[in-house]
């Protein structure tokens, strides 16, 4: 089976790094359509945004506040489509393509 047959069986995905700089775990179970609980650290709060994402101090106590929240609101809140759809807009090629444009044109115009 692949990553995604695993994923797609859950409803929540526990990210619990001490340091982590870009996470494609995350992206692959939101993908998935999970929400994402995650420690934050790192790029970690740059990858999703805030509604796909509940973000805890790497600690026991905040990581368990964190999980119980996305478990009570996993049935309001997720829509594995909406979800999937998402990631894969924020990250497309042709998105990532226009925004690498712009940060060069914003180098390009500052004074040297």
């Amino acid at each position: 089976g692949s990553v995604r047959d695993v994923l797609v069986r859950g409803h929540v995905f526990l990210n619990c790094s001490l340091t982590e700089s870009f996470c494609i775990a995350i992206l692959e179970a939101s993908s998935a359509g999970l929400i994402v609980v995650s420690t934050n650290v790192g790029g970690v709060p740059e990858v999703l945004p805030p509604d796909m994402i509940h973000l805890a101090d790497p600690n026991v106590d905040s990581l368990v506040k964190e999980l119980s929240r996305a478990v009570s609101e996993k049935n309001e809140n997720a829509d594995p489509f909406k979800f999937h759809q998402r990631v894969r807009e924020m990250y497309s090629w042709e998105r990532v393509a226009r925004e690498t444009i712009l940060v060069y044109d914003r180098v390009l115009k500052k004074p040297r």
